[in-house]
């Protein structure tokens, strides 16, 4: 049996290695046993161009329901703030698959 938060974790990795290899500045948050470890309870990774022309925040997903349960309450997040000028994406990597990534806005 597969250890999900593992698995979670190891394509998190996955993602900001490409996010770096690309030239971004990465974080992500801490992990801590009382509060969220995404940001706005919703991504996983920031991730910035060093001339701050590039704004992107990003869920990274490893099933196809995750992935558009994130879709959806992004969108929502997205709305309700005005949110401009920032991409927000969900990236989904399913075992022995592709990367899938949508950007939201």
């Amino acid at each position: 049996m597969v250890n999900k938060t593992n698995k979670g974790n190891r394509f998190e990795l996955e993602a900001r290695k490409m996010l770096l290899a690309d030239g971004y500045l990465v974080e992500k948050k801490n992990s801590s046993r009382w509060e969220s470890n995404d940001f706005w309870t919703l991504f996983d990774i920031l991730a910035i161009k060093p001339n701050g022309s590039e704004i992107r925040l990003i869920q990274v997903k490893t099933n196809k329901t995750d992935f558009y349960k994130a879709r959806k309450k992004i969108s929502q997040w997205i709305e309700e703030n005005n949110i401009e000028n920032i991409k927000c994406e969900v990236w989904l990597k399913e075992s022995r698959k592709d990367w899938r990534k949508e950007v939201i806005c």
